[in-house]
């Protein structure tokens, strides 16, 4: 597990370099080439593919674009990051991962991948839960899941205010989740005034329209 700050500081478990199965989480360094070298009709498809957890958009975007994540690994240094012929084979570390959505948090084009982290479906397309792991942390915006097909191995990663955090773990759902909330401290905020409900999208937008202000038209 990784967490890793804005002001480009991280902090890791002993494992936090050591290259385990992407799994979905791969769909982000896909996602993030299609928006920066694809076509117009395939950018369009990011948002949702992450939102999704799409593998079917993510197995065609790869057939049209083999270069994609391994031009992403050189292009942000992923040290740990191995592509191994297909999406789904991908290796990565949670440093990679973590410091690779610090990065992009920052870039424009990247906010329909965001968006698609900020409003991450409860249901994945293939119909699995998508409610475990960092996105248990008590203040993030936004994840990233992943799971194997045999459901042995989760991942995730998220982004929330002026941070980013991955975490990998050979086990269950639940186990992702007590590993990563047995490694955060999360800090006592002092007792604010009440604010009105507010939803995950528009909770999301205005995350982003403050980080990115030229992200205005995503949302």
């Amino acid at each position: 597990m990784t967490v890793r700050y804005a002001d480009g500081n991280s902090v890791s478990t002993g494992n936090g370099h050591e290259s385990r199965p992407a799994l979905s989480l791969a769909k982000l360094y896909l996602g993030m080439w299609v928006l920066k070298y694809g076509a117009p009709e395939d950018k369009a498809r990011v948002e949702n593919m992450v939102r999704f957890s799409e593998d079917g958009t993510a197995s065609d975007l790869e057939r049209k674009y083999p270069q994609a994540i391994p031009s992403i690994i050189g292009e942000y240094r992923l040290g740990e990051a191995h592509h191994n012929g297909y999406w789904g084979n991908t290796t990565t570390s949670t440093e990679d991962l973590a410091r690779f959505i610090g990065v992009i948090s920052g870039d424009p084009v990247a906010a329909p991948l965001m968006k698609g982290m900020a409003t991450a479906a409860p249901t994945a397309s293939d119909g699995y839960r998508q409610d475990f792991g960092t996105a248990r942390i008590p203040g993030i915006i936004g994840t990233k899941f992943g799971w194997s097909d045999d459901r042995q191995v989760h991942a995730s990663a998220s982004f929330g205010p002026g941070y980013s955090v991955a975490a990998n773990t050979y086990g269950s759902p639940a186990d992702l989740t007590a590993d990563v909330l047995g490694a955060v401290e999360v800090q006592p905020q002092a007792p604010s005034l009440p604010t009105p409900p507010q939803d995950l999208r528009d909770r999301a937008c205005a995350e982003l329209k403050r980080a990115v202000p030229s992200s205005s038209h995503v949302c």
